[in-house]
């Protein structure tokens, strides 16, 4: 009996459902797109929300880091980290596979306040850019040998050298420049801007994750956010229009 009881019991549990797989995601350490609640320590912003809803949507348990940009590539290609969102670049091709997208975001310079920026001749004349290590601009950027590039890791570097004259723009996601500058109180000092593209924020997973195969429900939670509303309604709520 007690034989019966013990086999029936393993078949029982050989059809529990598996747990959803740990999975862990790398974001960019910059506010409003994530950063830590000096309060509760856990990260926030449009990231770790968009990672709370596939969460829910999923079932998928997920830990969130956050690092400066230019470590997120290492970190993927390596595969200590499975996915992340951050913009677009096709050399990223080699380490990650491609998702769905979830924005688009101006790429671009912001000129010091009274520094004249009017077209892209203009940045030859410019006595340093900040720019951040690894970020492919685009619009003729990357490749321009003659442009005064000063690389650094974060905005916030760059926004703190262009208050004190160290260099005359910015370059970069440009509301996600504008919105550090206010919140550094800096705004004050930022003047024209010129867009050179658009990039695109995409879902990305490292080719060496064990768990790429969940990499479709991602795409698919992705999608529904955006017809059912929610996507929008976590941009505006991080100060994004």
């Amino acid at each position: 009996m007690a034989r019966t009881a013990l086999i029936m019991l393993m078949l029982l549990l050989s059809f529990v459902p598996a747990r959803a797989g740990e999975l862990r995601f790398i974001t960019i350490d910059v506010a409003p797109w994530a950063s830590l609640d000096p309060t509760t320590q856990k990260p926030v912003g449009v990231f770790p929300a968009v990672v709370a809803e596939f969460q829910r949507r999923t079932g998928h348990s997920i830990a969130i880091t956050l690092h400066p940009f230019a470590r997120i590539d290492r970190e993927l290609e390596t595969g200590a980290q499975d996915c992340t969102i951050i913009v677009w670049n096709d050399t990223r091709a080699g380490i990650v596979k491609k998702g769905e997208l979830l924005a688009h975001h101006p790429v671009g310079i912001i000129a010091a306040k009274g520094v004249r920026l009017d077209g892209f001749d203009d940045l030859h004349r410019l006595n340093g850019i900040s720019v951040l290590r690894g970020l492919a601009m685009g619009g003729g950027f990357d490749e321009n040998a003659r442009l005064r590039k000063e690389f650094d890791t974060d905005y916030q570097t760059g926004l703190r050298k262009l208050a004190h004259g160290r260099v005359e723009a910015v370059a970069g996601a440009m509301p996600t420049i504008r919105y550090l500058a206010a919140q550094m109180g800096l705004d004050h000092h930022l003047g024209q801007q010129l867009l050179l593209s658009q990039m695109d924020l995409v879902l990305q997973c490292s080719l060496k994750s064990p768990h790429l195969n969940a990499m479709e429900q991602f795409n698919r939670a992705i999608r529904d956010m955006r017809d059912d509303g929610t996507l929008d309604a976590i941009f505006r709520s991080n100060f994004f229009s």
